[in-house]
């Protein structure tokens, strides 16, 4: 028995984890919650955190693990960041972990402007104050 047979018993985790990550929702803090809940389980952390050692990652063990795990993540993002995390020249889920951390990270100034230049656009007009909020 090796150190990684519990990450083989799951092929896909997204009836596990309800939510998919998606950049137009801006659910990554549910999601990146729900994901490290479920991977602390199956003792798979080290895997998106990136191993302790150099020793660790380079054993075949370690790389067909890490490929499971890379699909889990596959798995539970929306279609439109699927098509940039496949583009981009990712090889592990440490570098898929931290390729979507950088985007949703990235993305939380230009999307507060863009919601405050929209909430100083309002205007209640004929709406009641019920329909303004």
């Amino acid at each position: 028995m090796t150190t990684f047979d519990k990450i083989y018993t799951v092929t896909s985790i997204s009836h596990l984890i309800p939510v998919k990550l998606d950049l137009s929702k801006l659910n990554y803090g549910h999601w990146k919650k729900l994901f490290t809940t479920h991977y602390s389980g199956f003792d798979v952390l080290k895997f998106i955190l990136g191993p302790s050692t150099g020793e660790e990652k380079a054993t075949d063990e370690w790389a067909k693990a890490d490929a499971v795990v890379l699909t889990w993540i596959f798995n539970i993002i929306s279609e439109p960041l699927l098509e940039p995390v496949l583009n981009s020249e990712l090889t592990t889920s440490n570098d898929a972990w931290v390729f979507l951390e950088t985007l949703f990270k990235d993305n939380k100034l230009s999307k507060t402007m863009e919601l405050n230049a929209e909430l100083k656009g309002l205007e209640i007009r004929d709406q009641t104050v019920k329909e303004y909020f």
